[in-house]
């Protein structure tokens, strides 16, 4: 097993582990809690995710051009998760990864997350400022100006969801940014002169 197929791995299990924690404690709420699953309007609310993408990477620029002015020690100069990327069959298992573990199971997790602070802990926004809190921590591993940038992203996220009341739109645009932010990555990696 390779680095990347193991961190893969680990992600996958505790993605499922999540999902099937969700899983069981929606069934228990049932039918008080609703996340926003709905097919109707896909097509509109994958739209709205896919129209996302560009504020999505307005933020992530944001956020690298102010560490880079602020703060310029503070700012890692190489992802220590993307340089596990190495070879193309890496690449397939984050993409797939991408999908399943940051679009679906941590936007199901933020739709989780703000509908129990929503009903129960204070409030949506309270829920919003905490979740955004530690989205961005648990990306620290990247760097501490990756982490800010996370917890940004991750509140454009739980803002389209409480927009949107729907789970879709924020997860179709945080898969593809991530799709995205690796097919650049890997781009950039393998075609020396680009970008």
């Amino acid at each position: 097993m390779t680095d990347a197929s193991h961190i893969v791995a680990f992600m996958w299990l505790e993605a499922l582990v999540t999902v099937v924690l969700i899983g069981g404690l929606l069934r228990i709420h049932r039918p008080a809690v609703r996340l926003g699953w709905s097919r109707q309007g896909g097509a509109r609310e994958a739209a709205i995710g896919l129209g996302a993408l560009p504020l999505l990477f307005l933020v992530t620029i944001g956020v690298g051009a102010a560490f880079q002015w602020l703060c310029p020690p503070c700012v890692t100069e190489q992802n220590p998760l993307l340089n596990i990327v190495r070879t193309g069959i890496d690449l397939a298992l984050f993409l797939v990864s991408s999908l399943f573990v940051g679009g679906f199971k941590e936007e199901l997790q933020r739709a989780f997350v703000l509908t129990r602070f929503r009903s129960h802990l204070g409030g949506v926004w309270v829920g919003l400022t905490v979740w955004t809190v530690v989205f961005g921590a648990l990306h620290s591993l990247q760097g501490f100006d990756k982490a800010v940038a996370a917890g940004a992203l991750g509140l454009v996220f739980g803002l389209v969801y409480i927009w949107r009341g729907k789970l879709l739109a924020p997860m179709v645009a945080h898969s593809l940014y991530d799709v995205v932010t690796l097919i650049i990555f890997w781009w950039t990696i393998h075609t020396p002169g680009r970008l």
